[in-house]
């Protein structure tokens, strides 16, 4: 019970904070209460209660796999003596550990969510996350655990290596995680020349785009760089006018939605 309080106080106060965001700023005109908003609302506490859970035991399989990799015994303590293990990384400042992270954890997230759009098994799984077809930052909770448990456990097995303070490791993901949010929100914020430099949510809007020009671009969850440099960049000055995922309508609410990628490849095998 303890656990549903915090996260419901959680819910409030982010939805005071981007309220008033998506009031004063709006990018398009939309309901605030969105026809599928109660699916989101179930998201937002799922993630908390299972989701989030599920991408904390993917990441440890992917800690402790990476610590036999290098070469560490299991036994007691022998994971917490390769995290703290000294390294030259260690030896920078943290806030210079703090920028490289992030970016090498933007640099994985993008070929991770490259993969999820490129193989189909993986798709139906991040299909559920594009099925809003109302963007607003409570659209960012609708993730499959599936979805949550690749990316983190992908992340952590090629970050840890690098020799990061523990203290940099613990930062860099609430961070990114924050910073969704706010790149979801139906929210117009002019970036200027630094919508090169720093994802935005018109930059994020369209990659959840249901026009065919959207498709398979901005990939990057905070340094837009990376799509400029592997070709996948799209920022015109208009928004997209539709969201969702195209050609496919996925069905309505929670349970449904954590049984599609299942059901639809058994209705793919049928159809072959």
């Amino acid at each position: 019970m303890g656990k549903l309080l915090g996260i419901a106080v959680g819910l409030w106060l982010l939805s005071g904070v981007f309220f008033t965001l998506e009031t004063l700023r709006p990018a398009r005109t939309q309901p605030r209460w969105r026809r599928d908003s109660k699916t989101d609302v179930a998201y937002f506490f799922f993630t908390g209660v299972v989701t989030r859970p599920v991408g904390t035991l993917a990441a440890v399989v992917a800690l402790v796999l990476s610590a036999l990799v290098a070469g560490y015994q299991m036994r007691p303590g022998a994971v917490q003596a390769y995290i703290q293990e000294r390294t030259l990384m260690r030896e920078l400042p943290v806030l210079v550990q703090l920028v490289v992270g992030l970016f090498l954890a933007d640099f994985i997230g993008y070929w991770t969510h490259r993969g999820f759009h490129r193989f189909r098994t993986l798709w139906r799984f991040h299909a559920v996350h594009h099925s809003s077809e109302d963007l607003d930052w409570l659209s960012s909770a609708r993730v499959h655990p599936v979805n949550a448990a690749i990316s983190r456990f992908l992340l952590v097995l090629l970050l840890i290596p690098f020799g990061f303070d523990v203290k940099v490791l613990g930062t860099v993901g609430p961070l990114l995680t924050l910073y969704g949010l706010f790149l979801h929100a139906n929210v117009r914020v002019p970036f200027g020349p630094l919508r090169y430099l720093v994802a935005s949510p018109a930059f994020h809007r369209w990659h959840h785009s249901a026009d065919e020009r959207g498709m398979g671009k901005n990939f990057a969850g905070l340094f837009p760089v990376l799509d400029l440099v592997f070709g996948t960049f799209h920022l015109p000055s208009e928004g997209p006018e539709r969201f969702g995922v195209a050609g496919e309508r996925l069905p309505d609410g929670l349970l449904r939605q954590m049984w599609y990628p299942f059901r639809a490849r058994r209705l793919r095998r049928a159809a072959e």
